[in-house]
């Protein structure tokens, strides 16, 4: 009986398990984004961006801790990453679609351009999108833009694409708010920017993509209006208008970093009130911010 019982748990040993190795190889530190550059997902994030914790950071030459991802976690963002590249890849199946291109061989990019046929350093013929980023020769907020597509208007499109769990799909009436404010700055920051091709895409509109995760997305009676014989749908588009009222102040607190950077002001105000509130307590800065040793020059929340 022991004899047979030991088999039965060798049987079951963990490496033996595939989701116990898949948990073990995929879940771990998830490092941080350089402070370097002043993505406008840290601009949009609800909390706000505080220009005085970058300021901080580059003076202590102080770097945030490595969160952690989880293995469900991992696992959402490599799915949706590579529906993403798909979906891109349709659009360069039609010829539409603009963005970088990196060579599945060498390695080597081929700068904003339609998918090549094959690398010219290399000959390979496969490619895997890269988005094309942007910076605000104003204020410095960088940005990277999934695919630019041409649509048969004057100027590339520029398109989120953006994945979805099925039933927040079906519900989907409008971009969520998020996605919508997001882009409205991609807009902006694509019309500031210096980069050589910016000047070929369209600043005023961009267009936000959904695609349901599973199934087969819902019905869609435009289907049938333009003739396709197909009921169901997994993509869901919206137009979103620049507006940069509704930016000003994101694009304010990027100019005070690049600014301090330069050396054009003074150490900045922070948007806590005191070290006991909820974000100070969670702010990886909190000690130099409120240790007196470095006392606010530039008020940009009062004085812009």
């Amino acid at each position: 009986m022991t004899i047979g019982f030991l088999k039965k748990a060798k049987a079951f040993l963990p490496e033996r398990s595939l989701k116990y190795l898949l948990h073990q190889h995929l879940n771990g530190p998830d490092p941080p984004r350089p402070m370097k550059t002043i993505h406008a997902s840290e601009l949009t994030k609800p909390e706000g961006l505080c220009p005085r914790m970058y300021a901080l950071a580059d003076v202590t030459k102080t770097k945030p801790k490595d969160g952690w991802l989880t293995t469900s976690e991992q696992a959402t963002y490599e799915l949706g990453r590579k529906l993403q590249d798909s979906v891109v890849n349709w659009f360069a199946d039609m010829g539409r679609a603009f963005c970088h291109w990196k060579c599945l061989a060498c390695g080597s990019v081929h700068d904003f351009q339609l998918r090549p046929l094959k690398c010219q350093q290399c000959g390979c013929k496969h490619f895997a999108p890269k988005e094309p980023r942007f910076e605000s020769a104003i204020s410095g907020a960088s940005c990277g833009v999934d695919v630019m597509l041409a649509l048969g208007a004057k100027k590339l499109t520029p398109v989120e694409i953006k994945t979805i769990d099925k039933d927040e799909f079906k519900a989907l009436k409008a971009p969520l708010a998020e996605h919508r404010w997001r882009t409205n700055l991609y807009l902006r920051i694509i019309a500031e920017s210096k980069e050589p091709w910016s000047d070929r895409v369209d600043t005023e509109r961009a267009k936000v993509l959904y695609v349901s995760k599973g199934g087969y997305g819902c019905e869609d009676d435009k289907l049938k209006q333009w003739g396709l014989n197909e009921r169901y749908s997994p993509f869901k588009e919206f137009e979103v208008e620049r507006k940069d009222a509704d930016t000003d102040d994101l694009m304010l607190r990027a100019w005070v970093v690049s600014e301090f950077r330069k050396g054009t002001i003074g150490m900045p105000c922070g948007i806590c009130t005191t070290a006991l509130s909820k974000r100070a307590q969670q702010c990886f800065m909190k000690g130099p911010c409120f240790s007196g040793a470095y006392p606010p020059e530039h008020h940009w929340q009062k004085d812009g």
